[in-house]
């Protein structure tokens, strides 16, 4: 019996592991694909259709499961999550075709780094001396990719704006997760992106071509994948151990920057990246640290 249950454990991480680097493919070929489709169009009409598609992929679910899978306990903290992720998937598109792929994948790492720094604003979350080191070298390693001595470009700016919304928006999904289902938290996130990011294609509008709208399925398609395999990859598996695997979306970037692009990665990069990564890393790892003996007390207490 021990050795079926570690034979299934294993399954399982071995399942979580592939889940986590396919998904992190997808993701950074989608984004390969904003980058290339933002020649011909512009970033908030490929925003508008990247969420308003979703809707419709997300529909079978609606058939396998029926309507209580995109019940929510809370509608105006979806509508909240809504806008805000809608404005930093417009940041993110818009960057993207300022900035090289790994650059914005380097920059878009420091979201945990702000999600801990909004905590203790807006939470009064205590954040020890650790985490704090951590915080100051992941703003290090900003400044050390962005080169503000040298230029200070707008892309890096919507590149950090997308980061900070998307902290807000993971502060948001952490009290979601507690009654919503990950499909409903999928479904009500693209609904309250497509008005805001509408609003904005209005300004820029163009009708794209048959060809357009096959790029723009392929966006939506491995978004959507992307974030599903990650979230099944986090289920599956210890977070301690499969979250580092997501940084190695810093590979697949530079590879198709260079392939797709022509662009080499800088020693700045290299050395910036580690620095938000390594910070990225550990402060995720401190926050797990802490948060496994709360998990553990309803044992021991009758709280």
């Amino acid at each position: 019996m021990a050795f079926l249950s570690d034979s299934s454990k294993n399954s399982a991480m071995l399942k979580a592991i592939i889940f986590m680097i396919i998904g992190g493919i997808s993701i950074t070929v989608m984004q390969a694909s904003v980058k290339l489709l933002s020649g011909s169009m512009h970033p908030f009409v490929i925003t508008f259709f990247r969420a308003f598609l979703v809707l419709f992929i997300l529909l079978p679910a609606l058939f396998f499961y029926g309507n209580k899978v995109f019940s929510t306990s809370s509608f105006k903290l979806q509508a909240i999550r809504g806008v805000i992720g809608g404005a930093g998937m417009l940041c993110v598109f818009t960057g993207l075709s300022m900035i090289s792929l790994a650059e914005a994948t380097t920059l878009l790492f420091t979201v945990p780094i702000f999600a801990t720094l909004l905590s203790v604003v807006f939470l009064s979350e205590r954040v020890g001396i650790r985490r704090w080191s951590a915080i100051i070298v992941g703003f290090l390693g900003i400044l050390v990719v962005m080169r503000p001595e040298v230029s200070f470009g707008i892309g890096y700016a919507l590149l950090l704006c997308a980061a900070i919304s998307w902290s807000i928006s993971i502060l948001i999904a952490k009290k979601l997760t507690e009654k919503d289902s990950i499909i409903s938290i999928t479904f009500w996130q693209a609904t309250g992106c497509v008005p805001i990011a509408f609003c904005a294609s209005l300004l820029v509008w163009e009708w794209p071509s048959i060809e357009q709208i096959l790029w723009l399925l392929g966006i939506a398609g491995l978004g959507t994948t992307g974030h599903a395999l990650l979230y099944a990859s986090l289920k599956l598996g210890r977070v301690s151990f499969i979250l580092p695997l997501d940084y190695i979306r810093i590979i697949w970037s530079s590879v198709l920057g260079f392939v797709l692009f022509g662009y080499l990665p800088t020693l700045q990069l290299y050395a910036g990246s580690m620095m938000i990564i390594g910070a990225a890393a550990f402060i995720s790892y401190r926050e797990m640290k802490i948060a496994k003996p709360l998990s553990e007390e309803p044992a021991i207490s009758d709280k």
